[in-house]
C-alpha cells in the first residue's frame, strides 16, 4: 500500500513514545516484494545487526488482510519499562487505524459505484414497467406520453441518498475549513500572547460563546487583525 501518510500518524506515534519512555520509533512501509522503507522515524532508530544495549518492540500495521507496515519502538538497556508494553499495544491498535485512513476513499466510492448501479437498475425497472403498462391499457392518443413523461421525470429526479451526500460533503468540508483557521488562530494566539494550544482553543471557544459568533468567524478576526494592533 504505497499513499500519502497521514499527518496524524507523527504527533500520534510521538505521544506513544513519550508515555512509554522509548528513546526513539519508526514507521516502516511494506512493499508487496516485502522490502521495507522508512516513512516517519524520531530518536534512536531499530538496531540493526548483533547491536547491543537497545531494546525494541513491534507492530504490524494492517491494510485489509495485509501487514503493509511495521511500527517499532526502541528503549535503551536490556528491558522494556514496567508498563510501556501494554501502553504501547493499546496505541498500536489506534496508529493501526490511522494507517488504514488513506483507504476509506477507495471504499466510500466503491460503495457509492454499488448504489449508483443499483438505483439505476431501479430506475430503469419502474420506466419499463409503467411503459409496458401503458403498453397493456391503450390510453387517449396523449395521454400515455404525458404520463409517461410525468412517471420518468419522477423516477429520475435526485434520489435521497444523493441529497444526503451532498448535504454531508459541504457539512464535513465547513468543518474541515473551520478547523484550518482555528489552528491558524491558535497558533497567532501562542505566539501574541504565549498561550499554550489548550488555552488558545479555549479562548476561541469562550469568544465564540460569548459573542455568538461561529468559531469560523471568531478566528477569522484573529487572523485578519492588523499587525499594529496585535503588537499593543
Amino acid at each position: 500500500m504505497s499513499h500519502e501518510l497521514p499527518r496524524s500518524l507523527y504527533p500520534l506515534t510521538m505521544l506513544a513514545a513519550r508515555e512509554a519512555g522509548a528513546a526513539g520509533f519508526a514507521i516502516h512501509q511494506i512493499d508487496p516484494a516485502g522490502r521495507r522503507e522508512v516513512k516517519l522515524d524520531w530518536g534512536l532508530p531499530p538496531p540493526e545487526g548483533g547491536e547491543t544495549g537497545l531494546t525494541v518492540t513491534s507492530f504490524p500495521l494492517h491494510a485489509g488482510d495485509q501487514a503493509t507496515g511495521i511500527l517499532t519502538f526502541v528503549f535503551r538497556g536490556a528491558v522494556i519499562p514496567a508498563g510501556a508494553q501494554s501502553r504501547l499495544e493499546r496505541i498500536a491498535a489506534v496508529v493501526e487505524g490511522v494507517w488504514r485512513l488513506p483507504l476509506a476513499p477507495a471504499s466510500y466510492a466503491r460503495d457509492a459505484a454499488r448504489i449508483g448501479e443499483l438505483e439505476s437498475e431501479l430506475a430503469d425497472s419502474k420506466i419499463a414497467d409503467r411503459a409496458r403498462g401503458l403498453l397493456a391499457n391503450e390510453a387517449p392518443p396523449g395521454d400515455a406520453i404525458d404520463t409517461m413523461v410525468r412517471h420518468v421525470e419522477s423516477v429520475l429526479r435526485p434520489g435521497q441518498l444523493r441529497t444526503v451526500l451532498a448535504q454531508l460533503t459541504e457539512e464535513i468540508e465547513q468543518e474541515i475549513s473551520e478547523r484550518e483557521l482555528a489552528n491558524q488562530a491558535k497558533a497567532i494566539l501562542q505566539s501574541r500572547y504565549g498561550m499554550s494550544e489548550d488555552q488558545a482553543h479555549v479562548h476561541l471557544r469562550l469568544v465564540s460563546r460569548k459573542s455568538r459568533k461561529r468559531l469560523r468567524d471568531v478566528a477569522r478576526d484573529v487572523i485578519q487583525e492588523p499587525p499594529a494592533k496585535r503588537a499593543r
